[in-house]
């Protein structure tokens, strides 16, 4: 049976692969605790091979910006070492996570030597960027309904992939991936769940109208 991983390694030779697997190790993290933190300097790169996580930045108070959650086989760490080398985000476990780290100067000379590697990783960039400038303007252009609706739609397409969805992250999190207090995320929730586009037992969202749904989040 072929080994769950980043469909990179499927770019490497059998010499690399040699290589970069001398150099792995592996970690377990339980929920809460943190991965690495922003401005810490970065030696590996990572992936997680079960769990959840999130990427976020940091602001005052218990306040944060979550940038994007992480599903095992995402690659993290490789964005800071073309820039200063320093993390510029932390990562947190959501769920209890599994995550092996490998030397990343030696996936970086890989990378240098071999074509396809290197693409893979400029692929993986330039899908974060856009999912970046994605973030930026759901945070500045949309309404709170639009901002809640997205979130729970990239629960369901992008994470979960199940409705019912079962959630592994807070009422706190939601609230922290779309720029607004846990209160104000919660109204929100309320008034689709009353409005029967939604319904909300728990940690249980079920969507009742898709269509409704992406209406809301496409106006915004």
């Amino acid at each position: 049976m072929k080994e769950e991983r980043p469909v990179v390694f499927d770019m490497m030779t059998e010499k690399d692969l040699e290589l970069i697997e001398k150099t792995k190790y592996e970690v377990s993290f339980k929920a809460g605790e943190i991965i690495f933190k922003r401005g810490s300097k970065t030696s590996q790169f990572m992936y997680l091979t079960t769990g959840l996580a999130k990427s976020y930045l940091e602001s005052c108070g218990d306040k944060n910006l979550i940038i994007r959650l992480i599903k095992p086989y995402e690659i993290m760490g490789v964005l800071a070492s073309f820039v200063d080398g320093a993390h510029h985000f932390s990562v947190m476990a959501v769920e209890d996570c599994q995550c092996c780290f490998f030397d990343l100067n030696v996936y970086k000379d890989i990378a240098r030597k071999n074509s396809k590697v290197y693409d893979k990783i400029t692929e993986n960039l330039c899908r974060h960027s856009m999912q970046y400038f994605s973030k930026f303007i759901s945070l500045t252009q949309k309404h709170v309904n639009g901002r809640i609706a997205e979130t729970v739609l990239y629960l369901y397409n992008e994470i979960y992939k199940t409705n019912p969805i079962n959630l592994t992250i807070s009422k706190h999190d939601i609230a922290d991936m779309t720029g607004m207090s846990k209160d104000t995320a919660v109204r929100v929730l309320k008034a689709l769940d009353s409005e029967e586009i939604i319904k909300v037992e728990g940690d249980v969202i079920t969507i009742l109208d898709l269509k409704k749904l992406e209406k809301i989040c496409d106006i915004g």
